[in-house]
């Protein structure tokens, strides 16, 4: 009895206990779908009323083995309304983490070995002072991730392993409205790296998503001299990038009914064009866009009259339509049949057809620019190799038809602008509920052309197709390159999305895709962790 007496106390304490446990229990049953979520439990019914899903979630694209120490406590994701822009100073996205990171500085020039067997043909160089991440490392190696997105292996003594710590914060989800400007995210210091690695003196891109211009990023300087950083307002000459719009202008010449893109040349000009070796051959508008007219690049062509670019010395020996022959004069020539057919010059053209309708300020020629101090100088490496004074200087002459030297490169546009002007491509020939191309004639400059090209690439006109930039995408795309200017733009049309990027100064590598290694990696990087 003293032992069943002395045992009640401890009995009493369980049935309480127990007691406790099960009404808290039902407690928490009942308010089970008022419980905070916790990072793991976003799921696509948490985000039902701000209309986003949980495939709209990324988290910070940085391995655990590069994080040494991370925040215990990583900021909550908290539903507000989006603006317009799709920013929001209540809404947490991205997330902001204070980490501490690994990487590699790289003390001596060195190539990456490729550690997947689809990028084994590119060779990748790291110029001395890079930034890349660590991953591991062998006896002998380090592996890192590089180009954003890249991973390959450098020997030890090329490297110096190093940690900082740091806060990250991903671009905010675009909804609608202006271009969500990038810069303060990883996503921005990671494009910084890439551009930083091929000594970039200054870069300008525009990224879209869904059809819709979203987002924007700025680097370096436009006038290193004078200490002027690129704005999402700086104009560059874009080089060959220019070719697919004067192309976008001859389509709406083909709608318009004023030109026929088979028809004689003859016809347009009202002089006798054609190869000499070929005389009863014509020369048409889709040859000069497809690059198989003939004709070729000579050193002194832009010096001399239109009408005198017929001689043998500027034909090829084939005859026309037959062969690939890349052409900068075959396409000058282009804009001056623009010209021509429109009886306009191609900068009055241009920004009738679609400048001031998309409210967009760009021109060919600078005198039509509203502010001329927002065009770039062109750097080649660290000096100028076109300054913006010469660019701005007068560049059309003549009456229409005239102007044979700036439909092949000489457009002077802001990343941004351009990108606007390709949504046109992207949705079928509209922008803003107005159409500005044609369906049936975006479909004609959409088609692949019967051409050998040998260079990795379907000729379209006044435009390629590849299906190697991005690993299972068949992507539109032209890239340009001139006075240190490397430009790239190129759309995915089965999920609308798409990239403009143009750098200043960058070193010259190519890729066997044809486009220039700077331009290549940022987009690869934007594909696999913007656009993904």
């Amino acid at each position: 009895m003293q032992r069943i007496n002395h045992k009640i106390p401890y009995i009493v304490s369980s049935a309480i206990i127990f007691l406790i446990m099960v009404l808290s229990g039902w407690l928490s049953y009942q308010n089970i779908g008022n419980r905070p979520s916790s990072r793991e439990d976003l799921t696509e019914s948490n985000f039902c009323s701000s209309g986003m899903t949980s495939a709209d979630i990324s988290t910070p694209a940085i391995s655990t083995s590069d994080i040494s120490t991370a925040s215990s406590n990583p900021v909550d994701f908290v539903a507000s309304d989006v603006n317009d822009n799709g920013t929001s100073s209540d809404l947490s996205f991205p997330t902001e983490e204070k980490i501490t990171i690994k990487y590699v500085v790289i003390n001596k020039a060195t190539n990456v070995r490729a550690e997947d067997s689809d990028t084994a043909d590119k060779v990748a160089t790291l110029i001395k002072g890079a930034e890349v991440e660590y991953i591991s490392e062998s006896k002998k190696r380090y592996k890192i991730k590089y180009a954003g997105s890249k991973t390959g292996w450098i020997i030890k003594t090329c490297g110096e392993i190093k940690e900082k710590e740091k806060i990250i914060k991903h671009i905010a989800l675009y909804t609608s409205g202006d271009p969500i400007r990038m810069k303060g995210t990883k996503e921005a210091d990671d494009i910084a790296a890439i551009l930083k690695n091929y000594a970039t003196t200054g870069a300008s891109m525009a990224i879209i998503q869904n059809g819709s211009v979203a987002y924007s990023y700025e680097y370096g300087y436009a006038n290193k001299q004078k200490k002027v950083k690129v704005s999402e307002d700086t104009k560059f000459r874009i080089a060959s990038v220019t070719k697919v719009f004067t192309t976008m202008l001859a389509m709406t010449e083909v709608d318009d009914g004023k030109l026929d893109l088979d028809g004689s040349l003859t016809d347009v000009m009202g002089y006798k064009f054609c190869n000499p070796s070929y005389p009863k051959q014509n020369v048409t508008m889709r040859m000069l866009l497809t690059h198989t007219s003939g004709l070729i690049d000579r050193d002194d062509e832009f010096a001399k009259k239109l009408k005198n670019i017929t001689g043998n010395r500027e034909f090829y020996v084939s005859p026309p339509g037959v062969k690939f022959l890349y052409c900068n004069l075959g396409m000058g020539i282009a804009g001056a049949v623009v010209e021509k057919s429109a009886n306009q010059t191609i900068s009055e053209y241009a920004k009738d057809k679609f400048f001031e309708p998309m409210g967009i300020d760009a021109s060919y020629d600078a005198k039509y620019l509203s502010d001329k101090s927002l065009v770039a100088e062109c750097y080649a490496g660290d000096k100028v190799s076109a300054s913006s004074h010469y660019l701005c200087r007068s560049q059309e002459k003549g009456k229409p038809g005239d102007t044979f030297h700036l439909g092949q490169g000489g457009l002077l546009i802001s990343s941004v602008d351009l990108a606007r002007v390709f949504t046109v491509l992207i949705n079928d020939g509209q922008y803003n509920g107005r159409q500005y191309i044609s369906q049936n004639s975006l479909s004609e400059m959409l088609t692949v052309q019967k051409i050998d090209t040998g260079k990795g690439f379907a000729q379209c006109i006044g435009i390629r197709k590849s299906g190697e930039l991005i690993k299972n995408r068949k992507m539109y795309f032209h890239n340009g390159a001139s006075y240190g200017i490397f430009s790239l733009m190129a759309y995915d049309p089965a999920d609308k999305s798409g990239i403009v990027i143009i750098t200043s100064g960058a070193l010259t590598p190519r890729n066997k895709n044809t486009v220039f290694a700077v331009c290549d990696d940022i987009l690869n990087y934007t594909y696999a962790n913007i656009l993904k």
